[in-house]
């Protein structure tokens, strides 16, 4: 994966007015169309006499700016760890589609700088999202991987039960 330019001198930089901004795509097989969600209120993406929303367009997406953490994960030699997401609970469609959801949910997160949001610099694509609780102020979650380290090898064990054909 390569940086870009941008990113990398507002990372050295001592002093900088540039913003990463991160991107959380939600995706479920039972949900209508993904949720997309920003951790920056960038511009205004719509505004009506009685709802006034803030977030980020991306590659022609919009994502709606939630106050939220990420805890990103550690790089250790048994490979990347969880991350933690803790979302603001002030809109009751989050909580709406948490209820209607049984199994993980898809995580995409992506960090992508205010002046370039068409650019994506980091990416981490195939987590998917565990531990869920809610309550009036707080949605709380697990982003972890589907580790492949955790099945089993050889997947099938030879046995005159489960392969009869080779003790012929």
């Amino acid at each position: 994966m390569s940086i870009s330019v941008n990113f990398r001198e507002s990372a050295y930089a001592s002093e900088t007015g540039r913003v990463p901004i991160m991107l959380i795509t939600l995706d479920h097989e039972s949900m209508a169309e993904p949720i997309l969600l920003s951790t920056d209120p960038t511009q205004r993406v719509l505004e009506t006499d009685t709802v006034l929303l803030y977030g980020t367009i991306s590659r022609g997406l919009t994502y709606y700016f939630f106050p939220m953490r990420i805890k990103l994960p550690d790089d250790t030699d048994a490979g990347p760890g969880e991350m933690g997401l803790e979302i603001d609970n002030i809109e009751r469609t989050l909580t709406e589609a948490i209820r209607t959801i049984f199994s993980p949910v898809s995580v995409k997160v992506e960090i992508v700088m205010d002046n370039a949001p068409d650019v994506v610099d980091i990416e981490w694509p195939e987590y998917q999202l565990t531990n869920v609780r809610y309550d009036a102020s707080m949605i709380t979650g697990t982003l972890v991987l589907d580790n492949m380290m955790r099945e089993p090898f050889p997947g099938l064990s030879f046995s005159p039960s489960t392969a009869p054909g080779i003790f012929i």
